[in-house]
């Protein structure tokens, strides 16, 4: 078997056709800082981890060039899915919770991984060693420091590994239709640190883990808080127009994140100084967050409107002007379709839910088209129209995740009319009083 990170002719084509539909998996992909990847050197990045292995697509479709994993050790227990994942350059990573007796099994992935960065590939590691849907950055574990200096013993001299934060924020974890922002943050050299890791190396590793965090912080939503962490998220969403509109910026999602991070950071302050109205606060975002579990598609509909307007109106004659093409996707698309979902259904609430349905869905898609192909084959008058009905599947498939998007927004924004409380003008009324924003 050849090397991990070397280059093989189906991973190249698998990783054109998954950074292909990753990008239209999201209603806007957004990365920012490509700048701050170095070239030519040693590369680890550190990005946040919250959904699983759609975290890894994430990093993996927004760099120039392959990069290698380590993922969760149990995922690597059946045989076929070892082999699979190791050749998507995919390492296992075994943590304690694996049992003791296996972190001996670490010191191949860690020697492959030295041997990645020595030939100047790409490695991403998960600082903080697991997954955890919290939009939190958590304590940070060693392993990718021990792997960072180990490989700089073995570098020439005036060549440095190069760690890169990353921070990654998402609409929403489990489904497909919400944004997707990629913050690339500036690299830390390991230059800055090699002399005191000679002297002592578990103070410098220590030093290297907290300038890592602090660079990875900023370039992401971190809600520090317990007591108020739904409250704080959900007033990140439903104050984000008034805070782009403090900041003066233009209306993105690298700027509505910008913004979060702002109304975030501000509430944490006064969580620190005890003030009483997040009582109130914490009260009015739970009775808006019962209803409205889809945080941050709910606030941008509330945003466009809760009343019967031209906009309104256009999206609902878009729906049924173009229904006829629904029908038309549903009979090619319906069957994959009800199976992704299906099997889905049984990971809610797991994490891997989106993982799953993206893998799944890439997967079963193209499978289906293949048996649409051959059998179309004997009943189609002629090649070019065989052709054009191959190109209209996958076509037919994209406009449906679409019409399906923006069939939940109509209703979304249709149940806003007719909703009898409305909470949300009480939360912002709370929220200009903490801001000092009341009248």
């Amino acid at each position: 078997m050849g090397k991990i990170y070397e280059p093989t002719v189906m991973y190249s084509f698998l990783r054109v056709y998954t950074n292909f539909i990753f990008k239209r998996w999201f209603s806007s992909v957004e990365v920012n800082g490509e700048a701050n990847i170095p070239e030519n050197t040693s590369v680890i990045f550190a990005p946040n981890h919250q959904n699983a292995l759609i975290d890894a697509m994430a990093l993996l479709s927004s760099v120039p060039s392959p990069v290698v994993f380590l993922a969760r050790a149990d995922l690597f227990k059946k045989k076929a899915q070892d082999r699979a994942l190791r050749s998507l350059r995919i390492m296992p990573a075994y943590r304690i919770r694996d049992g003791i007796q296996n972190l001996k099994k670490n010191e191949d992935s860690f020697e492959q991984s030295i041997e990645v960065l020595l030939h100047k590939n790409f490695l991403c590691l998960m600082p903080e060693g697991g997954q955890d849907e919290h939009r939190r950055l958590r304590h940070l574990v060693k392993g990718m420091f021990r792997i960072a200096f180990s490989t700089q013993e073995m570098l020439p001299e005036n060549d440095y590994v190069k760690i890169v934060p990353v921070g990654l924020d998402y609409g929403n974890y489990d489904h497909s239709g919400s944004h997707l922002v990629v913050n690339f943050g500036k690299p830390i050299s390991i230059k800055d640190y090699w002399e005191s890791y000679k002297e002592n190396a578990p103070v410098a590793q220590n030093r290297l883990r907290d300038e890592l965090y602090n660079r990875m912080a900023p370039l992401m939503l971190n809600i520090q808080s317990e007591a108020h962490y739904d409250a704080f998220y959900v007033s990140s969403y439903l104050y984000n127009e008034r805070m782009l509109d403090e900041l003066c910026v233009d209306d993105n999602e690298s700027n509505r994140l910008i913004a979060r991070q702002r109304i975030v950071e501000h509430l944490q302050k006064k969580e620190e100084d005890g003030d009483a109205s997040l009582s109130e606060l914490d009260t009015l975002c739970g009775e808006w967050l019962k209803t409205h579990p889809d945080v941050a598609f709910s606030s941008k509909a509330y945003e466009d409107g809760i009343r019967l307007d031209s906009a309104l109106l256009l999206h609902v004659a878009y729906l049924v002007v173009t229904s006829p093409l629904v029908l038309y996707s549903l009979l090619f698309n319906g069957i994959p379709f009800a199976i992704v979902k299906r099997l889905a259904a049984k990971l809610k609430g797991s994490g891997f839910e989106s993982s799953f349905v993206f893998g799944a869905a890439g997967l079963l898609f193209p499978m289906f088209y293949v048996v649409y192909a051959v059998v179309s084959a004997f009943f189609v008058p002629s090649l070019s129209f065989w052709v054009a009905f191959l190109f209209t599947l996958p076509m037919s498939f994209c406009f449906f995740i679409r019409y399906r998007w923006r069939c939940q927004y109509v209703k979304e924004r249709i149940s806003n009319i007719f909703r009898k409380r409305d909470v949300v003008p009480d939360i912002r009324k709370c929220l200009d009083r903490l801001f000092g924003n009341a009248q």
